[in-house]
């Protein structure tokens, strides 16, 4: 048998050609998504590409990632090698190498994978991936794309260049009072629905921070900016009245954008950032002469080619360096503190005295290896000073696999969770703004990236709650399924469900302090709806409990409409519900206490320091 890997879209003559082969060979074909599946062809076995592939691929990588920087070079490793003067280059990129390098790394995976069990392997890819997979011998055909050049994104630049212009125009006539400013917060997150935490009024805001902001007094500054687009690809930068609003917070906010106009205006900025390159490029001959093995070299080849980003980051701390010469913080704090854009200020502090901090914002786990560290990394302090996390779980993780100092990592509980309390007395308010005295069933939906478990996944929910009228059904749209109203109501039809609404602009914490009952299939929704205390499904159709709810005994486990709708009328008639001592485990093991005092103690670290 043949083996057929389709990891890009075909042309209508490979099309063709694939037709062909399937006529003349016994084939499988495995599809990187199914979208990619060309329509009409011959009967034959297809595939979605396993996720064990991807996984394994992704821990290759990122264990090579983590030696290439343990790589010694004159006394020290590769790591600390390429830090210059607190600027440790080398952890800015090794997270952009990661996600540059995976979809390579997936297809050797794959390929290595397949030829084990076939006679042959044809592998469809692009241009620049060809070249590393076509070392596997005679039994892979490599079939590539033409190589294109991507297009300069000309019409987000020039909106980012007027929101640029814009943004530091109200810096320099609206200057913020930064006297007595001993803490520094930095905030780079898109805005999102969210509620005051003392009023619980909504509000666009920083999600995970807005806690933060609303409690913090006159000693914090917060540093705004926003993520630039790309300067390439059909990306789009929307200009947005909430990129200037001042959230009554006005004279505590200073843009990122002015600090970095400042530095580029300065002679003796621009001098030692072209010292920095000379010293990087130098770095980068003396590391290329290095004997490598093809990984390695992959992944020095892929250091090098984000040259321009370093160009970038090295002003950028520049910049903010100077800044913090005359502004001198004892401590800034910021989420995402190990992405490039965000690192470059906090390094920038470190280097006039201030402590680091990092907050945690989203689950850490063994593929991000923005949180994972090696021991000569533990050495050379390169972590954050501090790092806040929800639970005892997280500071767990990141001392035994991520190589942080014990007295590093510090629990706080989960700042967000803070309105919970306050929202589970008003939930019967919030109850009725979407259900007339019926049990509410809140179905919080995913982008699952296989085609046919998304569709299976909501034509089971309908199909489960067609036959129990006496509740409402709402399916709360993940952010990016907002324009996929018309894609499940075409379900709910089919299924012959009318008990439900579809809803994308409503506040998800609203939505959970009102239901009965939350069903995901795999979404960290579910860990909300326990925080709640709210019965919760999980929708597994293969019973792979990717995210340990059903194992930590929080969650009921259904793997079809059958079984769904058996569970969910047994948690809605009160014959079923959750274990309070799980939930409580659950609780302290993974956000410490729902007490609504975890802003309180951020607050009191940060200012104790």
């Amino acid at each position: 048998m043949e083996t057929v890997l389709i990891f890009r879209q075909l042309s209508e003559s490979e099309k063709g050609q694939l037709k062909q082969r399937l006529l003349e060979r016994d084939c499988l074909i495995v599809l990187k998504s199914p979208d990619m599946l060309p329509a009409g062809l011959p009967d034959a076995q297809v595939l979605s590409l396993p996720s064990g592939i991807s996984v394994a691929a992704g821990q290759k990588l990122l264990n090579a990632i983590l030696a290439f920087g343990d790589l010694t070079i004159e006394d020290s490793g590769i790591g600390k090698y390429f830090d210059m003067g607190n600027f440790p280059l080398w952890h800015y990129q090794r997270f952009r190498i990661f996600f540059m390098l995976r979809p390579l790394f997936v297809i050797k995976e794959a390929v290595e994978h397949y030829l084990q069990g076939s006679v042959r392997v044809v592998c469809y890819c692009h241009a620049n991936e060809a070249e590393a997979v076509r070392d596997f011998g005679n039994r892979l055909e490599v079939v590539s794309s033409k190589a294109v050049r991507a297009k300069k994104n000309y019409r987000a630049l020039l909106s980012y260049s007027i929101y640029f212009l814009l943004r530091v125009l109200i810096s320099w006539i609206l200057k913020p009072n930064l006297a007595g400013k001993k803490h520094v917060v930095v905030d780079r997150s898109a805005r999102q629905r969210c509620r005051h935490v003392i009023s619980l009024k909504q509000k666009s805001d920083n999600y995970n921070l807005s806690p933060l902001f609303d409690l913090a007094g006159n000693d914090f500054l917060i540093i705004s900016e926003t993520e630039p687009p790309k300067t390439t690809g059909n990306g789009r930068f929307r200009m947005s009245l909430h990129y200037f609003a001042g959230l009554g917070r006005r004279s505590q906010t200073i843009y990122g954008e002015y600090i970095l106009f400042r530095g580029l205006l300065s002679r003796g900025l621009k001098q030692k950032r072209r010292l920095m390159l000379q010293e990087l490029q130098q770095k980068i001959e003396v590391v290329g002469a290095m004997d490598f093995n093809s990984n390695e070299r992959l992944i020095f080849h892929s250091f090098v080619k984000l040259m321009p980003s370093a160009s970038f980051y090295i002003t950028k701390y520049l910049a903010f360096a100077r800044f913090f010469e005359i502004h001198q913080p004892d401590t800034i704090s910021a989420i995402d503190e190990n992405s490039p854009s965000t690192r470059c200020m906090l390094d920038a502090a470190r280097r006039n005295g201030a402590l680091s901090i990092g907050i945690q914002h989203g689950n850490i786990g063994d593929g991000q290896p923005a949180y994972l560290y090696t021991q000569l990394d533990y050495l050379n302090q390169v972590m954050a000073d501090y790092t806040l996390v929800w639970g005892e779980y997280w500071r767990d993780f990141l001392i035994s696999k991520g190589n942080y100092p014990t007295d590093s990592v510090v629990v706080t509980g989960q700042m967000r969770t803070d309105i919970i309390p306050k929202m589970l007395h008003k939930s019967e308010d919030y109850r009725k703004a979407f259900s007339q005295g019926k049990p509410l069933v809140v179905f919080a939906s995913q982008p699952i990236p296989d085609m046919n478990l998304r569709r299976q996944a909501a034509f089971d929910v309908f199909t489960a709650f067609k036959n129990q009228p006496q509740a409402t059904l709402v399916v709360k749209l993940h952010p990016a399924e907002r324009d996929a109203k018309a894609y499940y109501a075409a379900i709910a039809k089919e299924a012959g469900c009318t008990n439900y609404r579809i809803v994308y602009k409503v506040d998800l914490y609203e939505l959970i302090a009102a239901c009965d009952l939350l069903i995901t299939c795999y979404s960290t929704v579910g860990t909300e709806a326990v925080y709640f205390g709210k019965p919760l499904i999980i929708l597994d159709h293969h019973q792979e409990d990717l995210l340990g709810y059903k194992a930590e005994g929080v969650a009921w486990q259904a793997i079809d409409a059958e079984t769904l709708e058996s569970v969910s009328a047994g948690v809605l008639s009160g014959e079923l519900y959750p274990d309070a001592e799980a939930c409580r485990l659950f609780i302290q093991k993974y956000a410490s206490s729902i007490d609504g005092k975890a802003t309180e103690r951020v607050l009191s670290f940060i200012q104790g320091l």
